[in-house]
């Protein structure tokens, strides 16, 4: 795999070239002012070819190319508001600075590109560079529970016993490091105070440690005060909670942490005129993992954001034909990006330039040339916000499932993408039997691990590519594409027979067993819409009841699939 510094010195020699064409054109540029003064035009575009400079310098290396190109910029800036014709003066300064950047450019021959080099390896946070990756030898992931009183993380211990983690109990600080020295937990759960130590300096010590920033972090503390809480998230902890632990919070909270590492990369959409600045944007989001689409005519912004659905938009203010904010304000008003992180990067510092980004609903106004390390925090900060926002908004919270709407919609592009194609896709509608019944003789905690249990086999028995949804508090909705009716039939099949033979348990019963039962519609293009295609599968499944549950029932199968418990 090519390296980052390979990729760095390729983009800066073709920096270095266009840089020598820009600055061409400026002087031509200049020369046309210098013939009519009173040509705004031209004013603007060499206020342009100034910007993109100031904005890219320090990117490659040339800090004081950024700090010319600002000082040109506001020079252009200044006599684009001023109705006065350009004095020579003005002028000649301007050519001035001209002449100082190509000093810069041919005196300097090839820069050290150390600067940007020590700015990533400053990247305390976001995704990993991918050059720098190792292939680690796959191990049983661990869940480790620092604890004196074992009754603290009763629920989750059981929970991650389900997640496929081994579980190990320590009741000592000193205990636990020696577990992680013998190998790095996934998830590590600690109950302060500890007998042996400050469990917020152990948090901090697991952090520094090599591998320390992988594990999810939570504290549950008895000392329930403010202090307490910020001592937690100052020492590196993903979640804080008070004794009594709240479960279910703490067992949301953590599923979704795991899950993040799953996610697949997540997509950022570069608004970015300026060829310099888009190409090492591009190139350094790319090596720490990210998706990057590069927009370059703002016209074409809006197709950009519906082919690409980005998760996070970094947009320059000063663009061709129209302005960030003016993109920023067109997002903003759609429900759909209601969560979508919007980050600016623009030369504009004042104070005017920072508001106006906060009222056309940006997340982050930065300033150009950008640190590269502080540009990939940023992103990866706000991009870990917005993603746990939509598990929120999107995901049922005893499951980590989609909900009902977030479901519906994925099922409806399924549908439209089918009609397009013409290919195969199943829904299948899963309802556990008798839920009511369950709540009634083991409480409703004894429910929800029912819920929970079927969710979990779910996640593991399907393929990632499978759209799987609670659409009801005991229906699962599962959209398979790829397979026909039969096929949908058997699957729905060894879930059933799977869940039948799972043992559930609760603090109050050592173990019962439920069943459910499910109904599979094909989707026929030509004879359905979206409202039949569902309809489809509840009419089979009503069937699969009527013939005593724990079985399933294809829409067009002319017998049902009877599954012994």
């Amino acid at each position: 795999m090519k390296s980052w510094q390979d990729t760095f010195d390729n983009l800066k020699a073709k920096y270095i070239k266009r840089s020598t064409d820009r600055l061409t054109e400026i002087l031509e540029l200049l020369d046309g002012i210098h013939k009519n003064p009173q040509d705004k035009e031209l004013l603007r575009k060499l206020s342009r070819n100034f910007h993109w400079m100031a904005g890219s310098g320090t990117m490659y290396g040339f800090e004081q190319v950024s700090i010319l190109g600002v000082e040109a910029e506001r020079y252009c800036e200044t006599m684009l508001a001023s109705d006065t014709t350009i004095e020579i003066s003005t002028i000649e300064k301007l050519r001035s600075l001209v002449s100082e950047l190509s000093t810069v450019f041919f005196s300097s021959g090839e820069l050290e590109s150390t600067r940007v080099t020590q700015n990533l390896d400053a990247n305390d946070g976001g995704a990993p560079i991918q050059a720098e990756a190792e292939e680690k030898v796959a191990q049983k992931e661990i869940a480790l529970f620092i604890d004196e009183d074992a009754s603290t993380f009763k629920m989750l211990v059981s929970n991650f016993e389900e997640w496929g983690l081994a579980v190990k109990n320590v009741k000592t600080l000193n205990q636990a490091m020696q577990e992680i020295l013998k190998q790095m937990p996934t998830v590590i759960n600690l109950a302060v105070p500890v007998p042996d130590g400050n469990g917020y300096e152990f948090v901090e010590q697991v952090r520094s440690m090599p591998g320390g920033d992988e594990p999810v972090i939570i504290i549950a503390s008895k000392q329930a005060g403010f202090i307490d809480k910020v001592k937690a998230m100052h020492c590196g902890a993903d979640s804080y909670y008070e004794k009594p632990l709240d479960y279910k919070s703490a067992s949301r909270r953590v599923r979704y942490l795991l899950d993040r590492k799953k996610m697949s990369p997540a997509k950022i959409l570069s608004v970015e005129d300026d060829p310099d600045q888009a190409a090492f944007i591009r190139a350094f989001l790319e090596s720490a993992g990210y998706q990057v689409k590069t927009c370059i005519d703002p016209r074409q912004f809006e197709a950009a954001m519906s082919q690409f659905q980005p998760d996070l938009v970094l947009l320059d203010v000063m663009l061709s034909g129209m302005t960030g904010f003016e993109l920023a304000r067109y997002v903003r008003q759609d429900e759909r990006y209601a969560t979508l992180p919007i980050v600016f990067l623009t030369t504009q510092n004042q104070l005017d330039a920072r508001i106006e980004s906060a009222r056309a609903g940006g997340d982050d106004h930065l300033i150009k040339p950008v640190a590269p390390a502080l540009l990939l925090n940023c992103v990866a900060s706000r991009l870990e916000r917005s993603r746990y926002l939509r598990s929120l908004l999107y995901r049922d919270g005893l499951t980590a499932l989609l909900n009902y709407t977030s479901f519906m919609e994925q099922m409806s592009q399924v549908y439209s993408n089918q009609k397009r194609k013409n290919t195969q896709a199943v829904i299948i509608v899963l309802d556990l039997d008798n839920l009511k019944a369950i709540n009634e003789r083991h409480g409703y905690p004894g429910g929800d691990k029912v819920i929970q249990a079927m969710s979990l086999m779910l996640r593991k028995r399907l393929r990632q590519s499978d759209i799987i949804g609670r659409i009801q508090s005991d229906e699962y909705g599962i959209v398979a594409e790829g397979i026909d009716e039969k096929e949908a039939v058997m699957l729905a099949g060894r879930l059933i027979d799977d869940f039948s033979q799972m043992q559930h348990s609760t603090l109050s019963y050592s173990g019962f067993y439920a069943t459910c039962s499910a109904g599979v519609a094909k989707l026929d293009t030509n004879t359905m819409n979206l409202e039949k295609w569902v309809s489809a599968a509840y009419s089979s499944l009503a069937e699969a009841k009527a013939q005593g549950r724990n079985c399933v029932v294809g829409y067009g199968e002319s017998k049902s699939m009877q599954v012994s418990k």
